[in-house]
């Protein structure tokens, strides 16, 4: 369950996931710049779920979403769009989701609406054609993932759906949006990203082995760095993937504990984490390991997850009064 959610946080998990994969994430931070400002990718080839077919208009705003049913994060945003759809209805918006499922699943969801209504247009990509044109384009790997079109018919905007889209649309509705130094303050994102995505590389590989080399980079992970996804990330890979005799338990702890202050204990998924940290510390830690794991059932709003995390709590719960 862990590894799927994280294919799909992306403001999370996809800084590990995406870039990974794809490498060259200073090559896509650069491709990414460039491509801001200039025509948005056509529509054509898309299968029409819910309203539609749209063809990209000057004088229309557009916001191009891709999800997927299966994605509990994109569930997640399917309110939100709605009512952005709805506060935008007349102020020339349009809103897409596409999602690259085939229509014969995209349309039970759709009509049985299990996330909420979709007042918004909704439209299946199973060949990945449109998605070339943005997804692919931009070094995307990780969903829901927003693109904003603004009224000239110029792509300007990326990023995730719950992520400070609501304002960027505001402007963008209004004209005022600079996308100019959107796109140079995403590329100094990006840089920064593919430094630690290299680094994080780079102890895996040394930890693995059991290199010494793993202390020093790790620390350089944890201390030169507040992005919660690499952190939550790193903690939970040394805690599952990492030979256990290599496991270096103080490091995912740390690193797990950063990710949860800088989150406010907000997180389910990193809260998660950091229960699992606790828990391997010894008997000693289990006491603290139930106490955040709760807080981690009750914040997931998710039943896959929920489901999933309080069967680890009873784990927690057993450990802790043998």
């Amino acid at each position: 369950m862990k590894a799927k959610v994280g294919l799909c946080l992306g403001v999370a998990a996809l800084l590990v996931s995406a870039v990974l994969v794809s490498g060259g994430a200073g090559q896509q931070a650069a491709a990414s710049g460039d491509k801001l400002g200039k025509p948005a990718a056509s529509l054509q080839g898309l299968q029409w779920v819910k309203g539609g077919p749209i063809e990209i208009k000057k004088g229309t705003v557009y916001v191009v979403e891709f999800w997927a049913t299966w994605c509990p994060p994109c569930l997640r945003s399917i309110p939100h769009l709605t009512e952005l759809q709805r506060r935008f209805k007349d102020k020339g918006v349009t809103i897409i989701g596409i999602s690259n499922e085939t229509v014969d699943i995209v349309k039970p969801f759709v009509e049985a609406e299990k996330a909420g209504p979709m007042d918004y247009v909704v439209a299946a990509d199973p060949q990945r054609q449109v998605g070339k044109g943005y997804m692919e384009a931009f070094g995307i790997g990780g969903i829901p993932h927003a693109f904003i079109v603004d009224k000239n018919g110029n792509l300007v905007w990326h990023g995730h759906p719950l992520d400070g889209m609501d304002e960027v649309l505001e402007q963008v509705v209004a004209g005022q949006f600079d996308y100019a130094s959107y796109a140079k303050k995403k590329a100094a994102e990006e840089e920064e990203k593919a430094r630690l995505v290299k680094l994080y590389g780079q102890y895996f590989a040394a930890a693995r082995t059991g290199s010494d080399e793993a202390a020093e980079i790790g620390a350089q992970l944890v201390d030169g760095s507040d992005h919660t996804g690499m952190l939550n990330a790193l903690a939970w890979n040394i805690l599952t993937e990492v030979p256990e005799a290599n496991r270096d338990l103080e490091l995912a702890h740390k690193a797990a504990a950063k990710a949860v202050k800088l989150t406010e204990e907000k997180e389910p998924a990193i809260l998660d984490t950091y229960a699992l940290a606790l828990y391997e510390l010894g008997k000693k830690y289990v006491g603290r390991a139930v106490t955040y794991q709760k807080k981690a059932v009750t914040l997931a709003d998710d039943g896959e997850m929920r489901q999933g995390m309080q069967k680890t709590l009873e784990r927690y719960e057993a450990a802790s009064v043998e």
